[in-house]
């Protein structure tokens, strides 16, 4: 069986935990690559956990036809939009809590 490969869009604070279990423990996941704000944090990341890729920005990532799910750990304000967008691309989604920052904003999401 082939890994499902995921794009990280946000490699803060939050980042390290996910990126230590998906390339240390899953060996059915993968990192397509990665893309942040600070070009620098995601060149850490690379780097960091051996990922070949590095986006410009997350519709670059969302354009890639090698990621299969897009994996949220921006700033939790930030959910909603990076989330819609994603999905909008026809990308699956997997987002950091919260959802979104109103139950208007995690409604929405759920109805795309």
């Amino acid at each position: 069986m082939k890994p499902v490969k995921i794009g990280i869009v946000g490699v803060g604070a939050i980042s390290g935990i996910y990126l230590e279990n998906i390339t240390k423990t899953f060996r059915e996941i993968e990192v397509a690559g990665v893309c942040d704000l600070i070009r620098e944090r995601a060149e850490r990341a690379a780097e960091n956990f051996q990922i070949a890729k590095i986006y410009e920005d997350m519709y670059e990532l969302f354009a890639d036809p090698e990621v299969d799910i897009v994996l949220n750990l921006t700033r939790p304000y930030e959910h909603y939009g990076v989330t819609m967008a994603a999905l909008r691309a026809g990308k699956h989604v997997y987002s950091e809590k919260p959802l979104a920052a109103s139950l208007k904003e995690g409604k929405e999401i759920m109805a795309l």
